[in-house]
């Protein structure tokens, strides 16, 4: 046993929630991301921020520009690709997308940060509970045996379909755990009728030896195992035959089964058949101990309704079914007795299990993440909080972008965007009221003469030859070309997709409050749950931003978290963690 602290929170864990509630501890990752990138596109393309306040710009053109497919998704324009824009919105370059969803997020502050956590943590929860069942049934689940077994085919897709087995044919064998299907008709009345017969039989068949069910041999090894042999006779008739009964190891064989039973058949003293009875509990009316077999003598009141009529069927019956730590017929009475069945008068004999309009709307709610069976987690969700799933991809395209720059693939976009800029802030305007003229330095157009300047032409002109040069950079192909254009489309596809995630419940953006709770129930619920739901690598994020941005209330949200870390250890040998109070 761990030892038993007496205390919710550390001392260090109160500093780190003090720092949560100073508005320290904790900063989106976003900030970071966000900069690096854009120091890239700075460097090498320039961003068009002084283009879009300028007084004639199109801001709206100049947000979508080179975002297609055929100029490369926005990677070397730095806008939202075209395919994400109605996720991320398209009033926004990528990166103030990005950040903008993460500053989302995050709120006003790390209370309102918590929060997020506390509702995404909600539906994280339910995935993971529903997911397992819920991706069985979007598999399809079916009733009764797996057709053709014996020829078994891989699926083309992969797939198996999900058989509950032979003894699961109907709604009613789920309903009863398969118990139903030992009668011809399901009713409480059938089921005591039954279960007044097992009742009978006691331990004298072994259930968990269910492959020799129902053999002689097994009356013999349960005489043997209550020490009844000599009781019953039986010891002097195996010795007669030179069986020792310690060794009944072939019950399954046929001549043996036959042997057995005339072992059985001889012992017909009333005297001996009722010490048998008495020594296995059984209350069966016997002629001899061979009538332990007898079909008729042991299903007298359930003849008329069980599905089977010899003893070789109840035991195919029963191989088919789930019975757990049953190991004899009483306990299986037992059971059999309290299970009842349910009235279906529609769906009892449906021969699809799943009915796809009750779980379609469910398995689009709760499924679709990377967890286990398809569950959402919580990176999932929010995971760009910290990060997760996008710093890798920014700097994979930093690093391409790099490369592109040094290698002069840039020089020619580079410069049409420097243009776009200066134009639009009025370099190259001349003339005056009403013969504005705005001249191209890139082949020389005019635009022109107006008033006010023709600065509209101007934009649109540029934009062509920006996205032409986008075009150039594509069809000359490359590794680092397509590096840039792969990482730029995750980013936005991970953005995407946690809005999806995030629209299927209420996130409570507009109604975050302030408490100070909310700092002490964030803290306390990392204590044990760092690992679940892909909490660790966001909150570590999260952290080591505000740490980069030279927070020290971060440095204290570390030091708790490293804690959280070494106490597990420390518990494992029940030592008292000093730092943390103990009343």
């Amino acid at each position: 046993m761990a030892y038993a602290s007496s205390s919710r929170i550390s001392y260090l864990g109160t500093m780190a929630a003090g720092a949560l509630v100073d508005g320290q501890g904790v900063a989106t990752a976003t900030q970071d991301i966000a900069a690096r990138t854009n120091q890239v596109a700075n460097n090498h393309i320039q961003t068009t921020v002084s283009a879009v306040n300028s007084t004639y710009a199109s801001p709206a053109t100049i947000y979508t520009m080179g975002h297609g497919d055929a100029h490369g998704n926005g990677a070397f324009t730095g806008v939202v690709p075209q395919g994400f824009v109605g996720a991320v919105g398209a009033t926004y370059t990528g990166m103030a997308g990005l950040h903008a969803h993460g500053t989302l997020m995050f709120g006003a502050n790390p209370l309102q940060m918590a929060q997020t956590f506390f509702t995404a943590q909600g539906l994280v929860s339910t995935s993971e509970g529903l997911a397992p069942t819920l991706s069985k049934l979007d598999d399809g689940v079916e009733f009764g045996k797996f057709p053709n077994i014996d020829s078994l085919v891989y699926p083309a897709d992969g797939i198996f379909p999900n058989y509950l087995g032979s003894g699961y044919p109907d709604y009613q064998a789920v309903v009863t755990n398969g118990v139903s299907t030992l009668v011809t008709s399901a009713s409480i009345t059938n089921f005591q009728l039954l279960a007044s017969d097992l009742v009978n039989l006691g331990k004298a068949f072994d259930l968990s030896d269910i492959s020799n069910f129902g053999n002689p041999g097994q009356i013999i090894s349960a005489l043997y195992n209550a020490d009844g042999l000599t009781a019953t006779g039986l010891d002097v008739i195996l010795a007669q035959v030179n069986i020792d009964p310690g060794n009944i190891y072939n019950l399954g064989s046929e001549n043996y089964n036959v042997i057995m039973q005339s072992i059985l058949d001889s012992v017909t003293t009333p005297e001996l058949i009722a010490n048998a009875q008495l020594l296995l509990e059984t209350n069966i009316d016997l002629d001899n101990l061979g009538n332990y077999t007898d079909f008729d003598r042991i299903f007298v009141n359930s003849k008329d309704v069980v599905s089977f009529s010899t003893m070789e069927e109840f035991k195919t019956k029963l191989q088919a079914l789930e019975l757990g730590r049953i190991e004899t017929v009483a306990e299986l009475a037992v059971y059999v007795n309290d299970i009842e069945p349910a009235s279906l008068p529609t769906i009892g004999n449906n021969s699809n299990f799943v009915n796809t309009g009750y779980v379609d709307d469910m398995i689009a709610q709760f499924l679709g993440g990377t967890g286990p069976y398809g569950s959402i987690t919580l990176s999932d969700m929010i995971g760009i909080l910290g990060g997760v799933g996008v710093k890798n991809h920014a700097t994979s395209y930093q690093n391409a972008m790099n490369r592109l720059y040094s290698a002069g693939t840039l020089t020619a976009l580079r410069a049409r965007m420097d243009e776009l800029v200066a134009g639009l802030n009025g370099d190259y305007t001349t003339g005056s009221t009403p013969n504005f003229i705005i001249t191209d330095p890139n082949g020389g157009a005019t635009f022109g003469p107006s008033d006010p300047p023709d600065y509209a032409g101007f934009q649109a002109a540029k934009i062509a030859q920006i996205e032409s040069a986008c075009a150039t950079i594509l069809s000359g192909g490359g590794d680092d070309v397509q590096l840039a254009i792969d990482s730029w489309h995750a980013i936005f596809k991970k953005i995407r997709d946690e809005k999806d995630f995030q629209s299927r419940i209420d996130m409570g953006y507009s109604i975050r409050t302030n408490h100070v709770d909310n700092a002490y129930n964030f803290v306390t619920s990392l204590r044990g749950t760092m690992d679940q739901f892909d909490k660790a690598p966001i909150i570590n994020g999260m952290v080591d931003e505000a740490v980069r941005q030279g927070d020290t209330g971060a440095e204290f949200f570390r030091a708790y978290i490293k804690e959280l870390e070494n106490k597990q250890v420390a518990d494992n040998f029940d030592i008292r963690w000093r730092a943390e109070f103990d009343a």
